[in-house]
């Protein structure tokens, strides 16, 4: 182990461009560029640009004017919630019968529910 820290050690260090041609060149070994810099560029050649494309997600659900737009925020808070034995049971094969977490089998019923509840207090 002390010999291969010794090596990463010896080794010059590559820049980015370097590295990269090294990990994308075919299945050929890339050797290990040499001290000088002018000779590890002419050994390996630059590589072109490369441009990020971005990730499709999924289309938002279009929001009503007077929705909370509080609604769509990453959770960061959690409560605990007792349950008896039969409860948990009734979750936990719930949960197994459509293959979600227990978490998101109690939020997809308790939120419908709670904001239910909110129209039903307004009125």
């Amino acid at each position: 182990m002390a010999s291969s820290l010794l090596d990463r050690v010896k080794r010059p260090t590559q820049s980015a461009e370097t590295f990269i041609a090294a990990a994308d060149a075919p299945a050929i070994i890339a050797p290990m560029p040499l001290s000088d810099p002018a000779t590890t560029h002419a050994i390996i050649a630059p590589t072109p640009a490369i441009t990020a494309t971005p990730k499709a997600s999924a289309p938002r659900a279009r929001r009503s004017a007077g929705e909370d737009p509080r609604k769509y925020d990453v959770p960061r808070y959690t409560f605990n919630l007792r349950l008896n034995d039969y409860e948990l049971e009734l979750l936990r094969s719930l949960a197994d019968e459509q293959r979600e977490s227990m978490q998101k089998i109690v939020k997809n019923g308790l939120i419908p529910y709670l904001e239910g509840l909110r129209k039903a207090s307004k009125n």
